[in-house]
C-alpha cells in the first residue's frame, strides 16, 4: 500500500526496497494527492517493476495519486474509488497569477504525455479540466473503462487481491529464467554508471557518449525533450565546467527489469571546477534513468536531484 501525501521531489527508494523485499505483484493506494511530478515518478516506477494497481471504494485514491495508478500493468479499481480534478498550485506558492497559469499549462502538458505514455486516454484531461481544485469528479466503472484508466474488469463486491486477475489469465508465461535476468539487470547497471562517469571525459567524448546511448525523444526531469536538445543541454553544462568528476556508489544501484524496459536508480559523488571563473562545486546527488532494452538499447527517462 501506498498512503499519505505525494511529497514534492521526496526520495522514492524507500519505495523500491520495499517492492523488492515484500515481493508485492500489485500496489493499491490511499492517498488524497499531491504532488504531480511525484506521482508521475512513482507511475513509472510501477510501470518498470511490472507491478499491478488496485483502489478499493473504502480507501482513497484522488487527484495526483490517479496518476500513481496509471502506472499499472493490469489496472482495476472499485466504481467511484478514483477522483480527478485540475491541476494548480498552492496559493502561498509565491507565484503570480500569469506564473501560475503559465505553470498549470506546462503541468497540464506533461500530465497527457505521461497518460499516453501509460496507456491512458488523454480525454481524461479533459474531464478533469472541467474541476476546480475545491472539487473533485470521481469516476464510474464505465469511465474507467472507456478511458483505459481500467484494462481489468472489477467485481460488483469490494475487491480483494485475490480477486484481481494474474497474469496467467491473460495466458501462460514462461517462467524467467534467474541468471538471464540478473545478467540483464547487470547489465542496465554498467551501462548507466559508464554513462554518468564518463560525463567526467573531456567535452566531445562525453557528448558523443550521449548521442551514442539517449533514444531520438526522452522523457528529459518530466519533459519530452528531442536528442539534439538534450546534447545541447549537455554542451551548456560541460562548457561552464570543463573539469568533471562523477563517481556512482556501486551499493546504492538498484535496477527492475519489466516489459522491456529496465529503470536503474542510485547515488554519485560529484565535483566539478573552471578555472577560467575561479568556480569549484561538489556534492552528492541521486539519479533515475530508464533503459528501453534490445540490440541497441537506449536511455527513454532520465531525472535526478542534487541531495547535498
Amino acid at each position: 500500500m501506498i498512503s499519505g501525501e505525494f511529497g514534492v521531489d521526496e526520495p522514492l527508494t524507500g519505495f523500491s526496497n520495499a517492492v523488492a523485499s515484500s515481493g508485492a505483484k500489485a500496489i493499491v493506494f490511499d492517498s488524497p494527492g499531491g504532488s504531480v511530478g511525484s506521482a508521475m515518478e512513482i507511475g513509472r516506477m510501477i510501470r518498470a517493476a511490472g507491478l499491478d494497481t488496485i483502489q478499493l471504494r473504502q480507501l482513497q485514491c484522488a487527484s495526483a495519486c490517479s496518476l500513481a495508478f496509471m502506472g499499472g500493468v493490469l489496472r482495476a479499481a472499485d466504481p467511484g474509488s478514483i477522483g480527478v480534478h485540475r491541476s494548480s498550485f498552492a496559493p502561498d506558492s509565491g507565484m503570480s497569477a500569469d506564473e501560475a497559469v503559465a505553470g498549470v499549462q506546462a503541468v497540464t502538458a506533461q500530465i497527457m504525455s505521461y497518460m499516453t505514455e501509460m496507456g491512458v486516454d488523454p480525454r481524461l484531461m479533459q474531464m478533469a479540466l472541467s474541476y476546480d481544485r475545491s472539487d473533485m469528479r470521481y469516476l464510474s466503472a464505465s469511465e474507467m473503462a472507456d478511458l483505459k484508466l481500467t484494462n481489468v474488469a472489477a467485481t460488483q463486491s469490494p475487491m480483494g487481491a485475490s480477486q484481481v486477475p494474474s497474469r496467467h489469465d491473460a495466458g501462460p508465461a514462461p517462467a524467467p529464467n534467474a541468471a538471464a535476468k540478473q545478467q540483464l539487470e547487470s547489465a542496465a547497471a554498467a551501462f548507466i554508471k559508464g554513462l554518468i562517469e564518463h560525463h567526467g571525459d573531456n567535452t566531445a567524448l562525453a557528448l558523443a557518449q550521449v548521442q551514442a546511448s539517449y533514444a531520438a525523444s526522452v522523457d528529459y526531469y518530466g519533459k519530452w525533450t528531442d536528442l539534439d536538445t538534450i546534447i545541447e543541454d549537455k554542451r551548456n553544462y560541460f562548457q561552464r565546467w570543463p573539469e568533471r568528476g562523477y563517481s556512482v556508489h556501486d551499493n546504492s544501484i538498484m535496477v527492475t527489469c519489466a516489459n522491456d524496459q529496465c529503470m536503474v536508480s542510485g547515488v554519485y559523488d560529484w565535483v566539478v571546477r573552471s578555472l577560467p571563473r575561479h568556480k569549484q562545486a561538489k556534492g552528492v546527488a541521486n539519479f533515475s534513468y530508464t533503459i528501453s532494452v534490445g540490440p541497441n538499447a537506449k536511455i527513454i527517462a532520465e531525472t535526478g536531484r542534487v541531495q547535498r
